[in-house]
């Protein structure tokens, strides 16, 4: 007994010591030949690499100094995070035989970035500096600097980010999650799911479809502390300011070319007046493939027919109206176009014009083109034959042909009619 227990230890500590080498080495030349690949910018150096027996690789105190002044960044702690060290066995298995692991955390802990220098090299000229947050804020001002987040009680700006994907044992379904945490001011997070088509390479890409979206803000003290400060730069109170902040988002909305739902500032004004949570959801089920074919950012939206729901409410529809943006799209010059000249007395063609209808008023748009969204997320764009008892005859434009699709009346959610 006690020979078997001697021997089951030897083989555990050999693959964990076979997993820590492969892994180490690994990371190390991936850091070496990044810094090689950086070298001609600036600096990149990195201090101990370690390999946790609990499943954890860890690189610390990542920096990298530029040559450009002011455009530096470091990290006090960089993790790839298994579950255990057999993963990570598994894992150093997986890179051997150049295949995409199953699963895969990293975490990025004490991001430091001098943002303002990254500005100056992208922006010099501060023309697109420009902070929705910002809006009323004072006559010239057009987001904040860091003088202003210092008076805001904002002294260092620390960041820790954690990016996560998980392939299905089946690898037919993707989940990535992403979060970004700067301390004592927000937290942002995103959740992608993704069905992935039986292909490899490139065919995979174009027939994978999006099943569901989630773009998520955690107030942690940036919005109330930007409300505060404003108030006070305005010589308003906060619940002034917070009105005099809504009308102003709203005109800067328009100025960029979008035109904001009731639904939408709202839901806005709501989470101004009780900053927690704010997230953006859509369970559209979009084909990739599909998704190239579509130019007008309107339709993009309809047909991802996102939800908001502020601090943890009843979801609202998101209802933006991108007319100008969609006329900026369709206005380009066409590839053959080359000189970029407008044909004189040519129709400038305009994107479809979709207009929100009640369900209930479905069958006065029996024969006209629109967008159903459904209960459980999916769409269906293509037109109402006829309804008998509460059920829907569907068309729906496909490949060859048109296909009719059976709906019972209390299935959809939504409708918009397209083309009026």
């Amino acid at each position: 007994m006690k020979r078997t227990l001697f021997w089951v230890l030897v083989i555990v500590a050999g693959s964990y010591g076979s997993a820590y080498w492969l892994i180490r080495s690994n990371v190390q030349s991936q850091l070496d030949e990044t810094a090689r690949l950086l070298f001609g910018a600036g600096t990149l150096t990195y201090g101990h690499i370690w390999v946790s027996p609990l499943g954890d690789v860890s690189v610390g105190d990542l920096s990298f100094e530029s040559n450009i002044p002011a455009a530096d960044f470091s990290i006090e702690r960089l993790s790839l995070e298994t579950d255990n060290w057999l993963e990570l066995a598994q894992l150093g298995q997986a890179l051997i035989d150049n295949e995409t692991p199953e699963q895969l955390t990293l975490s990025f802990e004490g991001i430091r970035v001098d943002v303002s220098g990254v500005q100056r090299m992208l922006d010099p000229g501060g023309t697109l500096r420009r902070s929705f947050l910002a809006a009323g804020c004072g006559e010239q001002r057009t987001y904040f600097n860091f003088s202003d987040l210092d008076n805001m009680g904002f002294h260092e700006i620390r960041s820790d980010m954690v990016l996560q994907y998980q392939l299905s044992p089946a690898r037919d379904n993707l989940r990535i999650n992403a979060d970004f945490t700067t301390e004592s001011m927000y937290r942002l997070g995103m959740l992608l799911d993704i069905a992935l088509a039986d292909a490899s390479g490139i065919a995979m890409v174009t027939g994978a479809t999006l099943n569901r979206m989630q773009l998520r803000v955690e107030d942690l003290g940036y919005v109330t502390g930007v409300m505060a400060f404003c108030a006070d730069e305005t010589e308003l109170t906060v619940e002034e300011y917070h009105s005099r902040h809504v009308d102003a988002w709203v005109q800067l909305s328009r100025q960029l070319g979008v035109v904001l739902g009731d639904e939408v500032v709202n839901a806005y004004a709501d989470f101004i007046d009780q900053p927690d949570t704010f997230r953006l959801e859509s369970f559209a089920r979009l084909n990739a493939t599909k998704v190239m074919t579509i130019r007008e950012p309107q339709l993009l939206l309809d047909r991802l027919a996102l939800q908001i729901v502020v601090n943890g409410g009843e979801p609202r529809p998101l209802q933006l109206n991108l007319e100008q943006l969609n006329t900026e799209v369709n206005s380009r010059p066409t590839p053959s176009d080359t000189r970029g000249a407008v044909v004189e007395g040519s129709p400038v063609p305009r994107p479809p014009r979709i207009v929100e209808v009640p369900v209930a008023r479905l069958p006065n748009w029996l024969g006209t083109e629109m967008i159903v969204t459904l209960v459980d997320g999916r769409e269906f764009r293509g037109e109402v034959l006829s309804m008998n008892e509460g059920q829907v005859r569907f068309s729906q434009s496909v490949v060859g042909g048109t296909m009719i699709i059976p709906l019972q009346l209390n299935s959809i959610r939504r409708v918009r009619v397209l083309n009026q």
